[in-house]
């Protein structure tokens, strides 16, 4: 009996170093070859060659983890050719359970009606070896039994002071993050997708315990961070100031309490990454707020209402910003790929593919306002609905889809767009601008035709570009399934439809091994993760910036063009994991339950 699959739930984030030995021991013959593409950390820090990937076997690229039961199920094999014949069976042995061909270098098994368990896959034919992938779990709920925990823990573990660092680099809730990093948006989303899930995870989070530790006058700050002055006199009044959230609220709540509440505390805030705008309480910090306030009667019995009256009055006073079409929304603010300068950028303008401005990114906090405008009886809920109006007409007409910068460009921070759009078409059909459901299809159909490849995966451009040029892309591949499942619920074609939720899971697959390295996208698979063979082979560097090596369920870098189509000893991008890949992540994780629901509602 495969014991990753008959833990108790509190304990799939675990990692099992015995069940992980006997994985290797278990597939080793068939993933010898595989296993051995990744550099060492002694080669990697001697900067001796990356090994080249022998290519005399065939190779199988999958999702180490798994696959849901009832989703698309494929995987990518880079060197086979047309017609070369796969099977799948268990992975402990026995007889193929399906049985199908290589098309384009993809082998589909969506159609395997599987009981849980665990499988691998064998593919043959040609001139090439033989080759065995590694193991993968196949599960009905995969996605919230392995990957929910992990989610969550990053965000306990990244908060800045009280996580695991304890400082607050770029001066925000969460360590690296930024007044658009949408964490808050991405926890309330979470929490609705699931709330007897939420409700059932287990406490870490310990409000007092955590108290008395930074305000004890032997704590000691780690001061020496961008844009982190003023952060422990913001912490001081958070704890001092605000009421506390409930004792047994669930870790997902007592992460809203905190990321709001040290808003309303420090309200001003300023990307350290060279961004040209001020230090200044950003129109997103205050819709980030806004999601706290509306999804209010799903938290109240946890924490207090002057908590909530604090929010909604934060949001009152810093809207008008949102009720505009931002300056930065507009094309002509955008730098051309050839204006970003440098290997690896990390700072500067890199408008729009530092991900800062995502067009729409008010359309849906504008309708939170309005329903919180007409359920608490605030003055004039009308001028929301028509800001949001307003601003999603804009975008029907101004953005062009054929145009990367207004789609992968935006970085993980796309998740801002398409799915405003939907949320506004699905709740205010009639009010909807005209064009609004054609504006989506147009942007599916461009996705469709950019992931027809052997990945399954978006292209930056029809050009060179696979992804955002010279910067870590991991972001938008953890969005992306968000995003297409979002757009699927308002397309007519049904192929297209089907292509969209094709497209979520291939781009989650890609973030834990379906990519040309051969690699999940955690540097540290064993520090929050189950079943993760190979991990991102390359590291940021310990103990500087934001210290996120030290937060399970870190999600760190993944392929740029250099490693496409297949070129898996091409040039590694800057390996970082950021919460706001994280924020992303836990989006798209609440998305694949919604995708569940009846009418798909938030």
């Amino acid at each position: 009996m495969n014991d990753r699959l008959h833990r108790p739930p509190e304990t799939h984030q675990m990692f099992d170093i015995a069940y992980h030995f006997k994985t290797i021991l278990r597939c080793f013959v068939g993933c010898l070859l595989v296993a051995s593409t990744g550099p060492t950390m002694a080669e990697t820090a001697s900067k001796k060659p990356v090994p080249t990937v022998p290519r005399d076997a065939h190779l199988i690229a999958v999702n180490q983890v798994g696959y849901e039961a009832d989703r698309p199920k494929r995987f990518t094999a880079p060197l086979s050719a047309d017609g070369s014949a796969f099977i799948v069976r268990a992975a402990q042995g026995g007889d193929a359970l399906f049985r199908s061909v290589i098309q384009a270098n993809i082998g589909d098994f969506s159609a395997l009606n599987a009981p849980t368990g665990e499988y691998v896959i064998e593919v043959q034919g040609g001139t090439l070896k033989p080759g065995t992938s590694d193991p993968f779990l196949i599960r009905p709920n995969l996605w919230k039994d392995l990957f929910w925990q992990p989610a969550v823990d990053f965000l306990i573990d990244s908060r800045s002071v009280v996580g695991t660092h304890p400082s607050a680099y770029g001066g925000c809730p969460w360590r690296d993050g930024t007044y658009y990093d949408a964490i808050l948006p991405a926890l309330v989303m979470f929490q609705r997708a699931d709330p007897a899930r939420v409700a059932a995870m287990p406490r870490q989070i310990d409000w007092e315990a955590d108290k008395r530790r930074v305000l004890a006058p032997a704590f000691k700050f780690d001061a020496k961070n961008p844009c982190s002055e003023g952060v422990m006199e913001a912490v001081r009044k958070y704890y001092t100031e605000l009421e506390p959230p409930a004792a047994d609220a669930p870790d997902v709540v007592k992460l809203i309490h905190w990321g709001a509440g040290f808003y309303l505390v420090n309200p001003a805030t300023k990307d350290p990454s060279a961004d040209p705008d001020p230090r200044q309480i950003h129109s997103q910090t205050v819709e980030q707020v806004a999601y706290v306030v509306w999804a209010w009667p799903a938290l109240e019995k946890w924490l207090p209402k002057s908590f909530y009256e604090k929010c909604r009055d934060f949001c009152e006073q810093n809207w008008a910003p949102s009720l505009e079409i931002d300056k930065w929304w507009n094309p002509s603010t955008y730098l051309a790929v050839d204006q970003i300068i440098g290997k690896n950028p990390m700072g500067g303008l890199l408008h729009p593919y530092k991900g800062r401005h995502a067009p729409g990114h008010s359309i849906v906090p504008n309708l939170l306002m309005h329903e919180i405008a007409k359920r608490d009886g605030l003055a004039d809920p009308g001028h929301y609905l028509t800001a949001a109006v307003k601003q999603a007409d804009w975008i029907v007409k101004n953005l062009d889809w054929n145009d990367p910068r207004t789609t992968k460009g935006q970085r993980m921070s796309e998740h801002r767009t398409i799915p405003n759009l939907v949320w506004l078409l699905q709740s205010y059909p009639k009010q909807a601008p005209t064009g609004l459901k054609e504006k989506i299809t147009a942007w599916a159909e461009v996705a469709a035709k950019r992931s027809a490849n052997m990945w399954d995966i978006r292209r930056f451009d029809d050009d060179s570009n696979w992804t955002i040029p010279k910067i870590n892309d991991v972001g938008n591949s953890a969005a992306a399934p968000g995003i297409a499942l979002a757009a699927s619920w308002v397309i007519d074609d049904p192929a297209l439809k089907s292509r969209m939720r094709e497209i979520a899971v291939s781009h989650a697959d890609a973030v834990f091994g379906r990519n040309p390295r051969l690699a999940a996208a955690p540097y540290k698979p064993d520090f929050g993760f189950t079943g993760i063979e190979r991990g991102w082979p390359v590291s940021h560097k310990d103990n500087v910036c934001a210290r996120l090596e030290l937060c399970r369920g870190s999600i760190s870098s993944a392929p740029g063009s250099e490693m496409f189509p297949f070129n898996p000893e091409g040039t590694y991008r800057h390996a970082e994991g950021w919460v706001n890949y994280g924020a992303a992540w836990c989006l798209s994780l609440a998305y694949f339950e919604f995708d569940r629901q009846p009418n798909n509602a938030h």
